[in-house]
């Protein structure tokens, strides 16, 4: 096997490795997620409610969890073995990605030799692999996807309306409907991009076939989920998740101005756009463009979904993570670089990603690091246990908690303390003055301000 078949899977051990070692779980996303996970280990029902902090989450569907409880079964409960799904994912990417350009791009395949090493080393890649969020997962479903509705376009086989119909499922039960937004476009589009020219009515009945049959996934784990839920968590599951994220109104939203991702899009093309020859491909790939289906395809995949993504009220910038794989192959079609200096500035990247975690755990990480706080809470699991402000399940898997912590304000917690004198808090505080009246049993540092144990002076 050469290398550039052995440099994905190798790259990705070591950004595992380095993962494991150096950096924290990261509050808020990570740890509310594998929190989510561990009480699914608890229940050992993979089928009920999801919950944080022991109450009803209905934010996200159960994919991820799942696949993190399979890797906890095999493996044991560890944060390695929660981050191994994730990590194979990205692996998967990475050959996927090669994988659909060259069937996009057929006769000239022997373009994107590199393009494990481009995507390897891509920017927004090396941040996203390892971390226990949706989106590189999302990617390999998407990827998936994009092979059977290509497939499908060059040979009319039932089986790859199906294999598009599961991915679409599983890609709906990683992060919802958000799913169908990253292949629609290239399905309507379908008529510009395509070499073989078919019927309307037979391209459009396929694919819209495929689109009804991915709901069958998310409706085989929605009706134990509701019928053992009320009707408020299935409104806020099954509708106000899609509807309050479009329009950006739901509490954490993450409402954004519709030029969010302008200044983020560029960030898909580093480094590769620091080289001369990235420029210097811009007017041959627009001269192409007329003649190249493959380039059509990823016009239609990912121009349309930017611009939706623009006009919806919620945006994050890992929304745009599952459209690296269209950019890259993009990028290693029209560039003509030496394929020494691709690898070695892949090779560089990695290196120099672990560096920095390994400079950052002894600095920034730490004021990440919520393990001292969550093994306190864990050793002492007895008392009664609150936390001020906003809870949102960050020590629920590090101190691998087994009932919930009560969710108090600052001006709550002394009215808590009269009714648990014996009990203990634990809070974020920006200023000593906040926490003067109480005694302090530990405390860290904690992003850009502290955490800390506290109980009752009385």
């Amino acid at each position: 096997m050469n290398l550039q078949t052995l440099w994905p899977a190798a790259a990705m051990l070591l950004l595992f490795c380095a993962a494991i070692i150096f950096r924290p779980l990261l509050p808020i996303d990570e740890t509310r997620y594998m929190g989510v996970a561990w009480e699914m280990w608890l229940r050992q029902d993979w089928l009920a409610p999801l919950t944080v902090n022991f109450q009803p989450y209905h934010h996200k569907p159960p994919m991820l969890f799942w696949m993190i409880n399979a890797s906890w079964s095999i493996l044991g409960v560890s944060r390695g073995a929660g981050l191994l799904p994730i990590a194979l994912a990205a692996t998967a990417c990475v050959y996927l990605t090669k994988i659909l350009a060259q069937r996009l791009f057929k006769p000239e395949a022997g373009r994107f030799e590199n393009l494990p090493f481009l995507m390897i080393g891509s920017v927004p890649f090396l941040i996203y692999n390892t971390l226990v969020m949706f989106d590189v997962t999302l990617m390999m479903f998407i990827l998936l996807a994009l092979l059977a509705l290509v497939s499908y376009a060059e040979n009319k086989k039932p089986v790859f309306i199906l294999a598009m119909a599961l991915a679409l499922g599983l890609g709906v039960l990683v992060k919802g409907p958000v799913a169908w937004l990253y292949v629609i476009f290239p399905v309507l589009l379908g008529p510009y991009w395509m070499q073989k020219k078919q019927g309307l009515r037979s391209w459009y009945g396929g694919c819209a076939l495929a689109f009804v049959l991915s709901v069958i996934p998310a409706i085989l784990w929605l009706i134990p989920v509701l019928k053992a839920t009320n009707p408020d968590f299935a409104f806020w599951l099954v509708w106000e998740q899609t509807a309050g994220r479009i329009s950006g109104k739901m509490e954490n939203a993450h409402s954004r101005p519709l030029y969010f991702y302008l200044p983020l899009i560029p960030v898909l093309f580093l480094p590769w756009a620091l080289f001369p020859s990235f420029w210097a491909a811009m007017p041959r790939l627009k001269a192409q463009l007329k003649t190249s289906m493959g380039l059509r395809f990823i016009l239609c995949w990912c121009v349309p979904v930017v611009i939706a993504f623009s006009f919806i009220g919620g945006k994050q910038p890992h929304y745009l993570i599952p459209l690296l794989p269209g950019v890259l192959i993009v990028i290693a079609y029209g560039m003509k670089m030496d394929m020494c200096r691709v690898k070695n500035l892949s090779i560089a990247m990695v290196i120099m990603l672990i560096l920095g975690q390994a400079i950052a755990a002894q600095s920034i990480f730490k004021k990440y690091d919520l393990e001292p706080i969550a093994h306190y809470v864990h050793d002492h699991e007895d008392k009664d246990w609150a936390f001020v402000r906003k809870y949102q399940g960050e020590l629920s898997f590090l101190g691998r908690l087994h009932k919930p912590l009560e969710d108090q304000t600052g001006e709550e917690i002394r009215d808590w303390f009269q009714i648990h004198p014996q009990g203990m808090a634990v809070i974020r505080y920006d200023k000593p003055e906040e926490i003067e009246d109480l005694e302090m049993v530990t405390s860290i540092p904690y992003r850009s301000k502290s955490i800390g144990v506290f109980k009752s002076r009385d």
